[in-house]
C-alpha cells in the first residue's frame, strides 16, 4: 500500500487546524511563515496513512512534535535545533577499556523529548480521524493559513519553456566566471550598450551586466581578503542513496584570515558530531558567495 502524510496544528486554546502539504513544505524550508504564532511554541501532529486506490484506508502511525515559531513566525530555527539534539542523542561507542561515560547523548535525548515532542491524546486523534473520514461537514477541520501566495498551476508548456530556457544557464555562469577583470569590465560595458540598442532583449542584457558586476566584485574581494567573510561548517548525513546537509553552522567575520581562524575553531567545537554516517564540511566564503549558496534560515553556533 502507498503511504501518504497529513499534518495538523493544535494551537493553544483553539481547535486543531489542517495544514496543507504546500504550507508544511514552505514552513520546513523557510519559504513560508505563520506570523499569527510568532514567538510561541505550538503542538503539531503528523499522520501517516496507508492508501488504496488513492484513498486513505487506515492510519499507519501518528507522532506529535512541537514547533517553535520565531519572531517572524518561521519554524526552521527550531527544526535545526531539534536535528542537532537528535544527532547528539546517538550513543557512540567508547574506546576499548575506557571508563568515562559521556552524558551528552542522555541530556540531548531528554531535551529533545521535553522541548520538541508530545503525545497526542485519544481525543486529539479522534478529531483527526473525523477529519480524514468525515461523516458530516462539521467533522472537517479548518485549513491553516501561511503568508506565501498560492502558486498558480505550472502547465506542461510553462515547465517545458523553463526547462528549455534554463538548460543553458550553467554555460552563462561558467563563461562569466572564467573572465579576468579587464575582460569583465568590457563585458559589462558592452552588455549595457546592447541593452540600450536591442530593446527586445534589454532585460536579458541587463541581467548579464549585473552578473558581470557581481563577478568583478567577488574577484576584488578574494584578491584583497577584506570585507565580510563567513566561516562555514556543514553537517552532512550519508543516506542510503544520497547525502544531505542537515545543519549549517556559520560565523560572520571581518576578513578572510579571521574566517579561516573561526572555521578551525568551529570544526573543533563540533567534532563530536562526526560519525560513520555523519561528516563535517568546512569552508570560508565571502558574503556574496554565502548569499549565492542560499542556505535557508541557517543556524549559527
Amino acid at each position: 500500500m502507498a503511504i501518504s502524510a497529513r499534518y495538523y496544528l493544535f494551537p493553544e486554546g483553539s481547535p486543531p487546524l489542517k495544514l496543507s502539504q504546500r504550507l508544511v513544505e514552505g514552513l520546513t524550508h523557510g519559504n513560508d511563515a505563520m506570523p499569527q504564532y510568532a514567538n510561541s511554541r505550538q503542538k503539531a501532529v503528523g499522520v501517516l496513512l496507508e492508501n488504496q486506490d488513492g484513498k486513505p484506508v487506515t492510519i499507519n502511525r501518528t507522532y506529535g512534535t512541537i514547533w517553535r515559531f520565531d519572531a517572524d513566525g518561521k519554524i526552521t530555527g527550531g527544526l535545526h535545533e531539534a536535528v542537532v539534539h537528535a544527532l547528539e542523542s546517538i550513543d557512540r561507542a567508547e574506546p576499548s577499556g575506557g571508563t568515562v561515560v559521556s552524558l551528552r547523548p542522555k541530556l540531548s535525548r531528554k531535551k529533545l523529548e521535553d522541548e520538541f515532542r508530545w503525545e497526542p491524546s485519544s481525543a486529539d486523534i479522534n478529531l483527526l480521524i473525523r477529519d480524514i473520514w468525515p461523516k458530516t461537514k462539521a467533522d472537517r477541520l479548518q485549513d491553516a493559513k501561511g503568508v506565501s501566495r498560492k502558486r498558480p498551476p505550472l502547465t506542461f508548456d510553462a515547465r517545458h519553456a523553463l526547462d528549455e530556457i534554463g538548460g543553458g544557464f550553467w554555460k552563462i555562469g561558467n563563461q562569466i566566471s572564467s573572465l579576468k577583470d579587464p575582460s569583465l569590465k568590457g563585458f559589462i560595458f558592452e552588455a549595457r550598450t546592447l541593452a540600450a540598442q536591442e530593446l527586445e532583449y534589454r532585460h536579458l542584457y541587463e541581467a548579464l551586466a549585473k552578473m558581470g558586476e557581481d563577478q568583478l566584485e567577488l574577484s576584488a574581494r578574494k584578491r584583497s581578503g577584506k570585507g565580510v567573510w563567513y566561516a562555514v561548517v556543514e553537517v552532512i548525513v550519508q543516506r542510503e542513496r544520497y547525502t544531505e546537509t542537515v545543519r549549517v553552522i556559520r560565523e560572520q567575520c571581518d576578513g578572510r584570515k579571521a574566517a579561516v581562524t573561526a572555521a578551525r575553531r568551529l570544526l573543533v567545537e563540533n567534532a563530536h558530531l562526526f560519525d560513520e554516517s555523519i561528516s563535517l564540511g568546512t569552508s570560508v566564503m565571502t558574503d556574496l558567495e554565502w548569499e549565492e549558496r542560499a542556505f535557508p534560515d541557517d543556524v549559527g553556533p
